[in-house]
């Protein structure tokens, strides 16, 4: 089946390289690539036309200045696709990826096939965002009902559910279209969250694969992370679109109420970057369980991993040799893979992980590469919220 590729393209003209190759490069190869320069004043719509005079399967777009949603808008109209996804022109994945979401969407015939990627920083420092441990598929009729009492946010766990950037998934090109006509255009902050969770109302069949792909590049002057004084009164259109869009739903599966959660994450970004105030969970260190000056592996690199490592760092209590996670990116040098461990001096593996059912995974995999299991520390992480 035939993939679109949708990239709007404004003034990225140092990244737009690295992303576009990143898509020649895929193993999947019934791809058409559809670049929208939205009256970029830079070099880009040149490198767009560069590509498309280069490739038959690229074609581009120059239009005047709309913003990343009528750019996203137009190339979804040209779109010739049986599923369509998008990119960022500052992003870029591994050359895997659209045959992973593919083979799943044809096998399991599912409408909307969704994995996991890192963020990227411009220091070099790259880490797995965690959005979910809800794998697997999930259909209308039979536990879909599951799906939407998480998609936005999980109460049990208290994170955020799926990941809704568009760059990580495909979907079938008949639900994006329906869905971008009612979309607000006013929506220009939480643009992927306006059209990924309503789609997801609208789909039979969902797949969430296990796996990082998306390399999601943070920069000071990106479209969704740019110091923004009237942020606050566009995370409110947000709000409003799709509360009124969840309407239909009535009470059903607390939508609204994972709505205001969910939009709790761009309010406190937009807090830091406007007042300068960092509201952020800090998951104790489990100061008990360690010796003081000993040296440890720490194991895990997200949300929790990320707290452990920068206590650590900032006050010392014990030597970190070495920074673990299953999902070990590889442009980032500070984290490693568990085989890269063979030989380090250590005293105690730490598990920074919140989940008891991914960290019992975790423990029992250090078992199999032999690792003593008195060597091992977990406890259920304790948070302190903190201005």
């Amino acid at each position: 089946m035939k993939l679109s590729v949708i990239v709007p393209v404004y003034n990225t003209e140092k990244y737009l390289q690295q992303s576009i190759e990143s898509i020649i490069g895929q193993t999947y190869k019934d791809i058409e690539v559809i670049l929208v320069d939205d009256g970029s004043t830079d070099n880009s719509g040149k490198i767009c036309n560069q590509y498309a005079a280069a490739y038959d399967n690229f074609k581009v777009i120059h239009q005047e200045n709309g913003g990343n949603f009528a750019a996203r808008c137009r190339g979804a109209k040209e779109a010739t696709g049986d599923y369509l996804t998008f990119m960022d022109s500052d992003d870029w994945i591994e050359e895997d990826m659209y045959e992973e979401l593919m083979r799943v969407a044809v096998s399991k015939k599912s409408d909307i096939v969704t994995m996991g990627g890192y963020t990227f920083y411009d220091n070099g420092e790259c880490y797995p965002i965690e959005d979910t441990t809800m794998y697997g598929t999930y259909t209308q009729g039979i536990d879909m009902d599951v799906f939407y009492s998480k998609m936005m946010y999980d109460e049990e766990r208290e994170t955020r559910g799926i990941l809704p950037s568009l760059c990580c998934k495909v979907i079938k090109k008949n639900i994006i279209l329906q869905t971008l006509t009612a979309v607000d255009c006013n929506i220009t902050m939480g643009g992927d969250a306006a059209i990924f969770y309503p789609c997801c109302l609208k789909a039979e069949r969902i797949c969430i694969i296990e796996g990082y792909k998306l390399f999601y590049r943070m920069r000071n002057k990106s479209v969704s992370h740019s110091y923004d004084i009237k942020a606050f009164d566009k995370i409110n259109n947000l709000y409003n679109y799709l509360k009124k869009d969840f309407s239909e739903f009535n009470n059903q599966y607390n939508l609204v109420g994972q709505l205001r959660k969910y939009l709790w994450h761009l309010l406190s970004v937009q807090i830091e970057q406007i007042f300068s105030l960092k509201l952020k969970r800090t998951y104790i260190f489990p100061y008990k369980l360690v010796d003081k000056n000993s040296k440890i592996i720490l194991y895990g690199a997200g949300k929790v991993g990320q707290s452990y490592y920068e206590q650590i760092k900032k006050n010392g209590y014990c030597d970190i040799v070495a920074w673990v996670d299953r999902n070990a990116c590889k442009e980032n040098k500070n984290i490693i893979s568990l085989t890269e461990i063979i030989g380090l001096e250590y005293s105690q593996i730490v598990i920074g992980i919140k989940s008891k059912e991914i960290a019992d995974e975790i423990i029992n995999d250090l078992i199999m590469s032999n690792v003593d299991k008195e060597k091992i520390v977990w406890e259920q992480p304790y948070v302190m919220s903190l201005l």
